[in-house]
């Protein structure tokens, strides 16, 4: 099987089996939680905590499902749980307790670790903002919202991490 088929050469692309633009507003969101599942993988190069790295391999395994959500714009289909967003929160509070309190803007700059997962986390804000157009469009899985807007916060603390500690 070849890579290139030529099929997208005119702007269209295959959503679910079907024919879309290459602009339609699934095609976008999901292209930007592709591109922070890049980020994610390559924070993992800069990161030796097996946890941690369980953790990312986690919500790398996540967001592909979340692309699955969105691409179907299937109610019965959709897969993100209150239980997803909640085992975020308790690995935030778990870092958050080492780190110092915030007094500050803080740049997630010193380490590369703290770099890559924070170019992870503003291109997940990106999708959620492209995923809150969509959810005003059409019907979509409000927990999924919640997942990717909290992820940006683990994203950013486990960025502090790097950088702090």
């Amino acid at each position: 099987m070849k890579i290139y088929t030529k099929k997208g050469d005119a702007g269209q692309t295959d959503l679910m089996f079907k024919r879309v633009s290459k602009a339609d507003l699934h095609i976008s969101v999901n292209g930007a939680i592709d591109e922070a599942m890049a980020f994610v993988l390559m924070s993992k190069h800069e990161i030796n905590d097996g946890d941690i790295k369980k953790d990312l391999d986690q919500i790398h395994d996540h967001l592909f499902l979340i692309c699955y959500e969105i691409a179907l714009s299937d109610p019965s289909k959709f897969k993100t749980t209150e239980t997803d967003t909640i085992w975020l929160e308790s690995r935030i509070d778990y870092y958050d307790r080492q780190l110092k309190p915030l007094s500050k803007f803080i740049k997630l700059d010193q380490t590369k670790a703290a770099s890559w997962l924070n170019l992870a986390r503003v291109t997940i804000r990106r999708a959620e903002r492209e995923l809150v157009l969509l959810a005003s469009q059409e019907q979509m899985n409000p927990l999924t919202l919640a997942y990717i807007n909290r992820l940006s916060d683990y994203l950013f603390t486990l960025g502090r991490v790097f950088d702090e500690l």
